[in-house]
């Protein structure tokens, strides 16, 4: 019984892990490549391997644990995957947790920037337009900053693109406040709270970004000395962000503990 119950539990291992490593490999078809996606079939294969091909995993462990020095190594292998299996899960909580917390009650939307295409917002940057407009409307005495600086191949700011989004769909121009130098998070998060004491307007947070974003966003804040309530404002992922969303939820696994020590 218990022969057949593991069998069953590897198999179910192998589909799940198969089915995402298509998902991590489905961004290569439009050239996106990153430590998320790499990181991320490198498990599942490895899971394949361990799961499905059982048998040739105990022959390669037999033969390296034969000599000392290899059998050392296998050991830290195991301790060192043990410790990452047991981070990843507790650090996907945590995101999990930072994407759920909800918005402070007339909180300031910061809208955190994405690329500028030729012809108008990115896919992602559309989707944080689209979740802005739809917490701003929800929330008539809310304000917001957005924020994103002109990259070389943007011919527009961020914001700027933000905000003509905004005004055509209708939501007023003196809810909205502009931050057109920011190049990163960082001074996203900044330049943001500048402008909202600045302007004397609610210095509750609510961040408008992808939920995977969230919690080191959420870091960024904190890490700036700001104490502030902060709450979530998830972008709705597309087709897309559907297809690349695990990539970067992995990517954060490594970009937060980076964030954390610098």
């Amino acid at each position: 019984m218990r022969k057949k119950l593991l069998t069953a539990l590897r198999v179910v291992a192998v589909i799940i892990a198969s089915i995402f490593l298509i998902w991590f490999t489905l961004p290569l078809t439009y050239s996106l490549l990153n430590f998320g996606n790499i990181l991320g079939s490198a498990i599942c294969l490895y899971i394949i391997f361990w799961c499905g091909l059982n048998k040739y995993y105990k022959k390669i462990k037999k033969r390296l644990c034969a000599r000392k020095l290899f059998k050392t190594l296998w050991r830290i292998w195991n301790v060192c995957a043990t410790v990452f299996i047991v981070y990843a899960v507790t650090v996907s909580a945590i995101m999990a947790y930072a994407a759920l917390c909800p918005a402070p009650s007339g909180a300031t939307a910061v809208v955190l920037g994405a690329q500028v295409k030729p012809w108008g917002p990115s896919v992602n940057l559309q989707q944080r337009i689209d979740a802005a407009e739809k917490y701003l409307r929800s929330n008539p005495k809310s304000k917001a900053v957005l924020s994103g600086g002109k990259g070389d191949d943007e011919h527009i700011s961020e914001a700027e693109c933000m905000y003509e989004e905004l005004t055509s769909s209708g939501i007023p121009a003196d809810r909205l406040y502009m931050d057109d130098k920011s190049k990163n998070t960082k001074q996203n998060i900044a330049n943001s709270f500048k402008i909202i004491k600045d302007e004397n307007i609610n210095e509750s947070l609510a961040i408008v970004t992808d939920s995977f974003h969230q919690l080191r966003a959420r870091l960024i804040v904190r890490k700036q000395g700001i104490r502030n309530p902060i709450g979530a404002v998830n972008a709705q992922n597309g087709k897309v962000g559907i297809i690349n969303y695990p990539t970067f939820f992995v990517r954060e696994w490594i970009a937060i503990p980076v964030e954390l020590l610098k």
